[in-house]
């Protein structure tokens, strides 16, 4: 398995499930969870392979996971939410913007966001430490300068 081709294959499945357009989004998004009260994406191509996990809303941590072959060869945890006290239309707001900033990730670390992003009040950021073989890292949200949504993400390959 080459770096360049998982990398390549993580950001195609990021294209097509949860921060897509909700057209594309949809056909990868599973009828059935593997687990009650989840919400689970999978996205096939080729010999690839790519399942995502999560439950919950101002809570929710998941799990992405990618197999090669059948195998599972690399894996990202997640786990984050939305300040307390906003109203849920405005963390549908903050959502929507995590959405865009998700779909503007780098190529060469396609994990979560760039490492900026800046769309009207909203700004996202992510800071990441090591590479794609083994990695932590938090993204945030702000919202004209307060800190609405953060979320800690790690991940490796799996041997």
């Amino acid at each position: 398995m080459e770096k360049e081709k998982l990398l390549e294959f993580i950001a195609n499945a990021h294209r097509n499930t949860y921060a897509a357009p909700d057209e594309i989004r949809k056909k990868y998004k599973c009828k059935e969870p593997i687990i009650q009260g989840h919400k689970d994406y999978d996205f096939i191509e080729g010999e690839w392979r790519y399942h995502d996990s999560y439950s919950g809303t101002f809570w929710a941590p998941g799990r992405e996971v990618v197999f090669y072959q059948g195998k599972p060869v690399w894996c990202m945890s997640y786990q984050g939410r939305v300040i307390n006290g906003l109203t849920e239309e405005f963390i549908e707001e903050v959502y929507a913007f995590l959405k865009k900033a998700l779909m503007n990730f780098d190529n060469r670390m396609p994990f979560r966001g760039p490492k900026h992003f800046k769309n009207n009040d909203f700004e996202y950021a992510f800071k990441l430490k090591g590479d794609y073989s083994y990695f932590t890292g938090r993204e945030a949200i702000k919202h004209k300068g307060k800190e609405v949504f953060l979320q800690h993400v790690m991940g490796e390959l799996i041997k």
